[in-house]
């Protein structure tokens, strides 16, 4: 089965498939039409399955795994597919087996796909604000290393569509998060306003913490789609409040 995936060159490798979904291709309607993957209260859970049942038939993978994501820095290994899909608490999944794909789900957040093509190993991470003052990637890094003896210097990672630093005004309780991070909001953040708020670039600061873990610039690819002024792409914050549905990073050795 076809459906029109975002994919990028990095990881265009044999013995690897991924993509990136957007919102054409699936079976949902409404505000989540039309490949919603996420299971929102307003979706019936057989349109969700059955657009789920697609990417993985598009991707030609055996399960898709899905963690219950909750702003934060857990990172699951993933040694065999969950019977519900679901590997529980956590915000990156990873894995060395074959046919598992793992799925990090944004609307906004931005999705991080990783492979290293030496240990022959994957992640998924999904990385909002919270995720990314907590360094998820980082952590999601260091845990390949520790499980797999993956190398920073090996990896190949893929940052998906999130939503861009020209939509995205943050307060200054966020700011002031980034700022214990990464020492200031240089290449971060533009201009604070009256109110102390500015608007952010949470994929710059995701980018700028896989440099910082190892990870060679020639080995990153960053999407330029934002999942905000796209709509081809679910985006929380452009549903003011209404319902909305997702889309997936996703990743998994054949």
């Amino acid at each position: 089965m076809s459906l029109p995936l975002i994919q990028s060159p990095i990881l265009n490798r044999p013995g690897l498939v991924h993509g990136f979904t957007t919102r054409a291709g699936g079976v949902s309607t409404g505000a989540f039409a039309s490949l919603n993957l996420s299971r929102r209260e307003g979706d019936p859970d057989a349109n969700v399955a059955e657009n789920r049942k697609r990417v993985r038939a598009a991707l030609g993978v055996d399960h898709l795994v899905f963690a219950r994501q909750v702003h934060g820095n857990r990172v699951i290994m993933i040694n065999r597919a969950p019977a519900d899909g679901v590997a529980g608490e956590g915000d990156a999944m990873i894995t060395d087996r074959p046919g598992i794909g793992l799925v990090a789900q944004t609307a906004d957040c931005v999705p991080l796909l990783i492979h290293d093509p030496v240990a022959n190993t994957i992640a998924a991470v999904h990385s909002g604000w919270r995720g990314t003052v907590q360094e998820i990637a980082r952590q999601a890094i260091d845990a390949l290393n520790v499980a797999y003896g993956s190398k920073p210097a090996d990896l190949l990672a893929a940052i998906g569509p999130a939503i861009s630093q020209n939509n995205y005004r943050v307060g200054p309780e966020v700011l002031e998060d980034f700022v214990d991070v990464f020492g200031s909001l240089d290449g971060l953040a533009g201009p604070v306003d009256a109110e102390g708020g500015a608007k952010l670039d949470n994929t710059a600061a995701v980018h700028r913490q896989l440099l910082e873990a190892g990870i060679p610039g020639t080995n990153i690819w960053v999407s330029d789609a934002c999942t905000f002024a796209d709509e081809t792409l679910f985006s929380c914050r452009r549903a003011k409040g209404g319902p909305f549905g997702g889309q997936g990073g996703v990743i998994a050795l054949v």
